[in-house]
């Protein structure tokens, strides 16, 4: 096993070579909101802390935030799925717009765009609430999400990379798996970040990027050991990195190199969503043409600086610009 080190290029040398890398987004995009406070006392209504709030913000989640991540490293990205057609998804629209990305989404008639809201307290998060349908896309919505997907597919560049985002909200459904399926061979790199791993194993992703609980769940095994050789048969895959938040992560591939990252120490860890950075880096890394253990460490790096502070985690801009080693 390897464990990552500093004994690979600087940031920036990595960055130039994944920089303008055409990258598609498909996936479940949701609205994550924010509203931060102080506690100034306990309610006489309930023993809860009462907030008085000092800021709101909306910003990309789910496949929009892995999207937005992409995009904070350089990619040329473009997003396809679908939002309700209400207030939430036109804020989300413009989040996306805001982050540089491309939009491809699709405005589901009737349907309520899914939110997760988190009260924030000194830093420390109360509580979450979310809303939003996560049913399957109705039949208009789905077909034309497939064929923006596949027009995507077609267009000048082709993408480098597609990377899908399934995280239960209803976007993906069979038609995608099927279309993805049938063009896989024009696919130069597919990763797969999904909550169930299952159906998309038959088309052979290049790369998935299940937590703990998900990587346990595809083989059916509880506890801290993970059997290498059912996950690597259970989802495809020719790579599985398994991340373990405040752990690291564990990189395995078919080849039988196995590698190992360390989360550095962070002061602050109460971001959400550090897994999109985390995928952005790694896909990236191996668009630029690196092994599995750069490729590891950069993408435990852009985790990293993705979570140093409280929201929904993206990398820094500039972060693709530093000099410092990796």
């Amino acid at each position: 096993m390897h464990n990552s080190g500093n004994a690979s290029p600087r940031f920036s040398a990595l960055a130039d070579g994944w920089r303008d890398a055409a990258v598609l987004v498909a996936g479940d995009a949701l609205l994550d909101g924010w509203l931060c406070g102080t506690p100034t006392r306990l309610s006489r209504e309930a023993p809860v802390p009462v907030v008085a709030l000092d800021s709101t913000r909306e910003v990309c989640g789910g496949a929009a935030n892995t999207a937005a991540n992409f995009a904070a490293l350089g990619a040329r990205t473009t997003l396809v799925g679908a939002v309700g057609d209400d207030d939430a998804g036109a804020r989300l629209r413009t989040c996306v717009w805001d982050a540089g990305v491309a939009d491809r989404l699709v405005t589901a008639v009737g349907r309520r765009t899914v939110t997760k809201r988190r009260v924030v307290a000194d830093g420390y998060v109360l509580v979450r609430f979310d809303d939003g349908d996560t049913g399957p896309l109705g039949p208009v919505a789905a077909e034309t999400v497939v064929r923006r997907l596949d027009e995507t597919l077609s267009a000048e560049p082709r993408p480098d990379a597609v990377v899908v985002c399934d995280h239960g909200a209803g976007t993906l459904g069979p038609a995608v798996r099927e279309l993805l399926a049938a063009r896989r061979l024009d696919l130069p790199l597919l990763a797969v970040d999904a909550h169930d791993l299952s159906g998309w194993a038959s088309i052979g992703p290049d790369l998935v990027t299940p937590n703990r609980e998900e990587a346990a769940g595809v083989i059916g095994q509880s506890g801290s050991q993970l059997d290498r050789g059912q996950l690597l048969r259970r989802t495809g895959a020719a790579i599985v990195a398994v991340t373990l938040d405040a752990e690291g992560s564990q990189v395995m591939s078919l080849d039988g190199e196995t590698v190992a990252t360390a989360a550095p120490p962070s002061p602050v860890a109460h971001a959400a969503g550090a897994g999109g950075a985390y995928l952005a880096g790694f896909v990236l890394a191996r668009l630029a043409g690196e092994g599995l253990a750069v490729a590891a460490d950069v993408a435990q790096r852009c985790a990293s600086m993705a979570i140093r502070g409280v929201g929904t985690a993206v990398v820094p801009e500039q972060f693709a610009s530093e000099s410092f080693l990796i």
